[in-house]
């Protein structure tokens, strides 16, 4: 049996040093093999390489995990698959998981069947925890482009300078065939898991291995309000702003604004974007 230690080499490289440090230290006596995840070409000769007691590894965040699930989409998977307790700069795919101690592995297989896929333009993308629109994504794209870590403390930085400048839109909503319309809108995120933005609970009652996803909008208020009541997502409180905050349950979702703005696929962002699809 080999353990093959795959890495994401755009990770904060001083980090990832320490993990496999760590790695190595815990696996010492066993076969292993340490290599980046970008010099793997292609994925089915890599799998078929494999003996099927091998066993892989990834180090890097959700990022990393996210283009590693799209990049086995459909694969047959014979290797267990692990992920460590603190595996990158924001893990919130880990965090939600809530298994084991830190530093120890963890099986992720089954998390990485049958994810919720977002549909544009005929391109499928799957996701692991969110999927989002509005002033989140924003705040996601300008953490990328910081020197700091993905951690809540950049990301609320972050989100501080997002707010100076966004503005809500309206959009349209459908869940499931029902449509309803939302004005003022600085956020929709559709959940799959419970956290979003480096240990932010933005849907506390989601679960990873159930058939729904959900829909976290916040609507209707100034940005001084929106920024004071924004702390309380890290508790997962913010239910309690019922007349801005509301939460929809559903398994095909569209979300269509009335302008182009970001969106973000577990903290990864892009532009532009005025209309999201997701079917579980």
């Amino acid at each position: 049996m080999t353990y093959y230690v795959l890495y994401n080499p755009k990770s904060k490289r001083g980090k990832i040093e320490k993990i496999l440090k760590q790695i190595k230290k815990k696996l010492k006596g066993h076969n292993i093999i340490t290599g980046s995840l970008l010099d793997i070409k292609n994925v089915d000769d890599f799998l078929k390489s494999l003996n099927k007691a091998d066993k892989i590894i990834i180090v890097g965040g959700d990022g990393t995990l996210h283009h590693l699930a799209n990049a086995l989409a459909g694969k047959k998977i014979l290797q267990d698959i692990l992920v460590t307790r603190k595996g990158g700069t924001g893990n919130d795919f880990v965090r939600s998981i809530k298994k084991g101690k830190k530093g120890d592995f963890i099986k992720i297989n089954d998390y990485l069947k049958d994810l919720p896929i977002e549909i544009n333009e005929g391109k499928e993308t799957r996701f692991l925890n969110s999927v989002g629109l509005g002033i989140d994504a924003y705040v996601c794209f300008l953490v990328e482009g910081s020197d700091g870590p993905k951690t809540e403390g950049n990301y609320f930085r972050s989100a501080y300078k997002a707010f100076r400048v966004s503005k809500p839109h309206n959009i349209e909503l459908t869940v499931d065939g029902v449509t309803t319309e939302h004005k003022k809108v600085w956020f929709s995120v559709i959940c799959n898991g419970k956290y979003f933005g480096g240990g932010m609970k933005i849907s506390p009652k989601s679960k990873r291995l159930d058939d729904e996803l959900e829909v976290v909008i916040v609507k209707g208020i100034s940005k001084a309000v929106l920024f004071m009541i924004f702390p309380s997502i890290y508790l997962g409180i913010h239910g309690i702003f019922r007349k801005y905050v509301k939460f929809f349950k559903g398994r095909h979702i569209i979300v269509k604004t009335d302008m182009h703005t970001h969106i973000q696929y577990d903290g990864e962002a892009y532009y532009p974007r005025n209309r999201i699809e997701v079917k579980r």
